[in-house]
């Protein structure tokens, strides 16, 4: 591979071959035997020119070569980058695409509407907790069916979530039969406000039942096991106990026993009909008060309704 030439070689001026410089070298030229052509001091300066010249045009076309050879290369290295960039373009474009559509995804779809057409009235909100634990059937404290569990149930939908971010949930509100999940910090968890179904007063169970037997539907229940339900409040709705004295508390704390029990029993795929009213619990849930009253009464604090 010839050495590259890093000048120009039209730009090297013609030598002075007349000049002193070159007196040896035309002499020697007049006097070679093998220069029959040069005999004066003006030929032996043309043929020093003619080779000078000869040599020139041979650099010059070298150096032409040099050049485009140089185009070439960077030619294919502009289609190179050229080629790359296009090619980040569509890679760009491509990611661009798929985000816009995950995106679109994740978007609530359009749906129409009746211009003029309102609604009657707003449903009561359900506590997220209580509602992925209905859909999933799961016995859930009447609690998250109060209108304080709505209320914090409508402060959470407001909150801004990070969802790439995890946190550990707990399955259910029992520690006996919860499990723990890694989720994410956006899914539902429960309130450190619930209270279990023992400590409700019963004005709160007649106040949170509507709410519970509306979610029913969330996990799906046939219309037999709603009728249950209803039948198991409207039962102790009617029920002459809460014409006793301390009644509620004991329909209160029979509740919290029923419900309980039924949802462990349906746990084991073995429910029974909550509506027929127990009155061996119902008994023992007076036994229950009675002993509550005795101790409040032993302590000064005898409870009055």
């Amino acid at each position: 591979m010839a050495e590259r030439l890093e000048f120009d070689p039209r730009n090297i001026p013609t030598p002075d071959f007349s000049g002193n410089t070159y007196a040896t070298v035309r002499r020697a030229l007049i006097a070679d035997a093998n220069s029959p052509g040069i005999n004066a001091e003006a030929e032996a300066e043309q043929h020093l020119r003619d080779q000078w010249e000869e040599e020139n045009r041979a650099l010059r076309a070298r150096y032409e070569a040099q050049l485009e050879e140089d185009r070439a290369v960077e030619e294919a290295r502009r289609e190179e980058a050229a080629e790359a960039q296009r090619l980040k373009e569509v890679e760009k474009r491509a990611k661009e695409a798929e985000l816009a559509k995950k995106a679109d995804e994740k978007r609530t779809p359009l749906s129409s509407f009746k211009q003029g057409v309102g609604v009657g009235y707003i449903p009561q909100q359900i506590h997220p907790f209580a509602k992925k634990l209905m859909a999933a059937r799961k016995y859930v404290p009447l609690w998250y069916f109060l209108p304080e569990a709505t209320a914090e149930a409508r402060e959470r939908s407001r909150e801004t979530v990070d969802t790439n971010r995890f946190q550990i949930a707990m399955d259910d509100v029992d520690s006996s039969t919860s499990s723990l999940t890694l989720v994410g910090s956006h899914t539902v968890r429960a309130s450190t406000n619930a209270v279990p179904d023992s400590r409700l007063t019963w004005d709160q169970v007649m106040r949170a039942k509507s709410s519970f037997l509306n979610a029913l539907p969330q996990g799906e229940f046939t219309d037999e096991f709603i009728r249950m339900f209803a039948g198991f409040y409207t039962g102790m709705d009617m029920h002459p106990e809460l014409r006793e004295e301390h009644g509620d508390r004991v329909l209160a704390l029979y509740h919290a026993e029923m419900r309980r029990a039924w949802y462990e029993r349906f746990e084991q795929r073995d429910p029974f009909d909550l509506a027929v009213f127990s009155e061996d619990t119902l008994e023992k849930c007076r036994i229950e008060v009675r002993r509550q009253n005795s101790e409040r009464t032993i302590k000064g604090e005898y409870f009055l309704i």
